[in-house]
């Protein structure tokens, strides 16, 4: 008999309904309301997409993909998939709460955010950790995964084949991720370093001299990381016909990749005269999802892969 433990799947989560922004809103601000105008700005956004964000659809796809991934692969463990969201509902304290009634009292964790951050993925495994130690249970945890060799295959592929299209421009590349609060970096986290590594890996794997790396979708309230992305854009801009971009800090489609890339970084593109071009999401691609497979297999349980 195979041994049964949980695979807790944990995302940022994103309003399923119109109904859903004010308290999804109010959760990324730990708890404080916004205003009516504020909300009605994220609502701007999300009609801009053409309505609400496929986020939790294509997170559920990815999180049933690499279920099936590590089943199909085991002959000793079978993964009982969970999904727990940071700022929705079910949260990341419902499904481990669901792990515990359905009787398992081990899972192993995994974020679906490739790069460890004391700012923004420590705080999924700890929350799992703390409802976790209210039943005995142990949580394995995939701190990151974007050294896997699938993940940084998918990008190289992906950018290879966009290059492709442009291939009669010059052409700039901006790879891009997430910004994170300057606070956070002076308290000595490693995600900048960790992603600017990954782009020169993905960089030098399709022969690239020359790129530039840049930070997007930086809250309203703060300082943030730099240089962002509207600044490198005007930069890159100067030298050549079209830019690439590639959001290698994102896993699939939402609205940081549909609004912000999509819309407002394709603007200022027809701003400055220079083509918009876009490397496709990973979503629910089989090699990329694998790299987490293979991240979740690395942990220390005894899982006999079948040959």
């Amino acid at each position: 008999m195979k041994q049964k433990i949980g695979l807790l799947v944990m995302a940022y989560g994103t309003p399923e309904t119109e109904a859903d922004l004010m308290p999804y809103y109010t959760s990324i601000r730990r708890g404080y309301a916004p205003t009516e105008a504020e909300v009605a700005v994220l609502k701007q956004r999300y009609d801009a997409i053409g309505g609400l964000s496929p986020l939790a659809a294509i997170t559920k796809g990815q999180a049933e993909l690499l279920a099936k991934q590590l089943n199909e692969a085991s002959d000793s463990i079978e993964y009982e998939l969970f999904i727990g969201h940071k700022h929705m509902a079910p949260f990341i304290e419902d499904a481990v709460t669901a792990m515990h009634e359905a009787g398992l009292t081990e899972a192993v964790a995994i974020v679906m955010a490739p790069y460890f951050s004391m700012f923004a993925t420590a705080s999924y495994f700890e929350r799992a950790k703390r409802r976790a130690a209210r039943y005995g249970m142990t949580i394995g945890e995939v701190t990151a995964w974007n050294e896997e060799p699938e993940f940084l295959a998918y990008w190289s592929r992906a950018l290879q084949a966009t290059l492709e299209t442009v291939k009669e421009s010059k052409v700039g590349v901006i790879f891009t991720a997430h910004s994170l609060p300057y606070h956070v970096i002076h308290m000595g986290d490693t995600y900048p370093q960790m992603v600017e590594a990954t782009a020169q890996r993905i960089a030098a794997e399709v022969g690239l001299t020359e790129y530039a790396m840049a930070w997007q979708s930086a809250g309203v309230r703060g300082d943030w990381l730099t240089p962002d992305v509207a600044e490198v854009t005007r930069q890159v801009a100067q030298h050549v016909e079209a830019i690439v971009y590639v959001p290698i800090g994102f896993v699939c489609d939402h609205l940081e990749i549909l609004y912000d890339n999509d819309i407002a970084c394709k603007a200022l593109c027809e701003e400055l005269n220079v083509m918009y071009q876009r490397v496709p999401m990973p979503n629910t691609d089989a090699v990329f999802v694998k790299a987490m497979a293979q991240a979740v297999r690395r942990l220390p349980i005894k899982d006999e892969v079948k040959a």
